[in-house]
């Protein structure tokens, strides 16, 4: 008030001067410019005051939100409805603006948007001090801003490699790292209705478990016995009689190199012969799935698996472990992460595949929420190797680590198209092509985790969780 009058003063000393003043051409000048000046001063000074409240109503917003979304994560009891949840970051935002807060030229609401998170808005209306002379007596203002909110829906879907080079300690420290994620998702609020996780263990092949062998879905699953035929025949009896020799060399196991050794007989002598009979054979499902024809396993619906085309079942083939399809039980959970055994080669494109199926709304599980809706969705990707096996359809026995390499990324693309959150973790990685795809895979630079150790194994899978259930501004 006081800079207005001394404004309005300055305004009406230059007139009297005016008024009085037979000088010539300047003085007119100078006095028909004197008022636009002291308007334009006075703009500048209400302008500035005004995005000054702006930046304390940003940080005060910030603050309002985040306290709500702590007392939900923290157990309280918070009601989500929109009017509800607009009362009160109202009321936290009046306190965080202080001597503001109590004006009623404050507004706010607040909801949770279509990602789960509470999106906030404010307005504040500042009374201008010198733009009232023109008539602009206030100027409003205003602030967004989203808080992650934890507590909401999450699915997560682990596909975790359990090759062969993960045998011994390796899949130990991935199980250890598994608990902790496991333990973090179940300690939100709530979390047996709000948190659902999945696990997928894959080397070359996925297994789906028997349960669904009769699933329309599903073709070729079901056991049979090829009868026996021909009649028995005579072999010679051969026995190693020449002594062995050890014969040392260098073997791969799932792309790894390391030294191996076996006897070698030196010489055979024929004695006597035995019968060989001809047998009935069993061939048995144990849960092993393969692919379907490109694109059909890549592309954009590639979740989805209809009864025109359905999923190859390998007779005859071992795999990991069964998956564990989503599910709000933390033992159950625990149970496949303590049962995960490591055996077998790498083509990392089909654990990817069946942990979007997991989380998938639409068949051969439609266990997830609708793609859009407030349940935020998640997959964890580790692996240790390069993919050392491609598909021939169905099976997975081919080794082209190219096409393989060109797979992963394009089934990674088409999950992070349905809004799925994808972290990778490569453990113990030196390929810098497999690298490069984990990389790209990640939905942001910051979900790609590069672990060298067990205890960076461990410290990976602890951000995830906690990227995933920490209270954040989001934007």
């Amino acid at each position: 008030m006081a800079l207005k009058m001394l404004l309005l003063d300055m305004i009406s000393d230059k007139a009297r001067r005016f008024r009085d003043d037979r000088g010539g051409a300047a003085a007119v000048i100078f006095a028909i410019t004197v008022l636009p000046m002291a308007f334009a001063i006075g703009a500048a000074i209400d302008y500035a005051s005004a995005i000054r409240m702006r930046a304390t109503l940003t940080s005060s917003l910030d603050s309002a939100a985040l306290s709500v979304a702590v007392a939900q994560v923290s157990g309280q009891s918070v009601n989500l409805a929109s009017g509800a949840l607009t009362h009160a970051v109202k009321k936290q935002l009046q306190g965080a603006l202080g001597p503001y807060g109590a004006s009623a030229h404050v507004t706010a609401t607040a909801s949770i948007d279509s990602s789960g998170a509470l999106a906030a808005t404010a307005q504040i209306t500042v009374p201008t001090q010198l733009m009232g002379i023109v008539g602009v007596n206030s100027i409003n203002v205003s602030a967004t801003t989203r808080v992650s909110l934890p507590a909401g829906p999450v699915e997560l879907a682990m596909a975790l490699d359990t090759t062969g080079s993960m045998a011994g300690a390796k899949i130990a420290a991935l199980q250890t790292a598994a608990t902790d994620l496991n333990n973090t998702l179940f300690s939100i609020p709530n979390a047996s209705s709000n948190v659902k996780v999945a696990v997928v263990p894959f080397n070359q092949f996925v297994n789906i478990g028997l349960a669904d062998r009769n699933a329309t879905w599903l073709t070729g699953a079901q056991d049979y016995t090829t009868p026996a035929s021909g009649s028995c025949t005579d072999l010679p009896n051969m026995v190693c009689t020449g002594g062995y020799t050890t014969i040392n060399s260098t073997c791969t196991n799932d792309g790894i190199s390391s030294p191996c050794s076996w006897q070698n007989c030196n010489g055979y002598t024929q004695q006597g012969t035995y019968q060989s009979c001809p047998s009935a054979v069993n061939h048995v499902w144990h849960g092993c799935v393969g692919s379907r024809n490109f694109p059909d396993d890549v592309g954009a619906n590639a979740d989805q698996v209809s009864v025109g085309n359905p999923v190859p079942a390998m007779i005859d083939y071992w795999c990991a472990g069964p998956l564990q399809r989503l599910t709000n039980s933390q033992a159950t959970v625990q149970t496949a992460i303590n049962n995960l055994t490591a055996g077998g080669e790498t083509y990392i494109a089909p654990g990817l595949l069946w942990a979007w199926r997991t989380l998938s709304p639409h068949a051969p599980y439609s266990d997830g929420a609708g793609y859009g809706s407030r349940t935020r969705k998640y997959i964890v990707l580790m692996t240790d190797g390069i993919n050392t096996h491609s598909p021939n359809y169905p099976d997975h026995y081919g080794t082209d680590t190219a096409t393989a390499n060109t797979l992963t990324a394009q089934t990674c693309a088409s999950i992070k198209a349905k809004g799925i959150t994808i972290f990778t973790v490569a453990f113990q990685v030196t390929d810098l092509t497999i690298k490069g795809v984990l990389q790209n895979c990640a939905t942001s630079t910051s979900g790609y985790y590069d672990s060298t150790s067990a205890a960076d194994l461990q410290t990976a899978f602890q951000a995830i969780g906690n990227a995933i259930t920490q209270v954040r501004i989001l934007n």
